[in-house]
């Protein structure tokens, strides 16, 4: 992964920390879901405008959803979960 899509060298790779390689890691994700982005965008109004006497307009996740697209839902803590766990992991 480190050589070939983030295009570094054997000796830049063992220079880096693993939280460095996570963040170019996460850096190169990013560029690559912004191409796809701007993509779609261009397919989508491409798409609405050739077909303006249609009324078929789409929206641009309706026409190629992304994984980032996606609501992640994230349990909600309350301050007595959050102390019983860390009591638990102190133990």
């Amino acid at each position: 992964m480190a050589f070939a899509e983030l295009g570094l060298t054997e000796e830049e790779f063992y220079r880096l920390t693993p939280r460095q390689t996570y963040i170019l890691e996460l850096v190169n994700k990013r560029k690559i879901e912004r191409a796809w982005e701007q993509t779609r965008e261009i397919a989508v109004m491409i798409h609405n405008m050739a077909g303006k006497y249609d009324k078929r307009n789409i929206t641009v996740r309706q026409f190629m959803p992304l994984s980032f697209d996606r609501k992640i839902e994230y349990p909600m803590w309350t301050k007595e979960k959050a102390e019983e766990l860390i009591r638990k992991w102190s133990n």
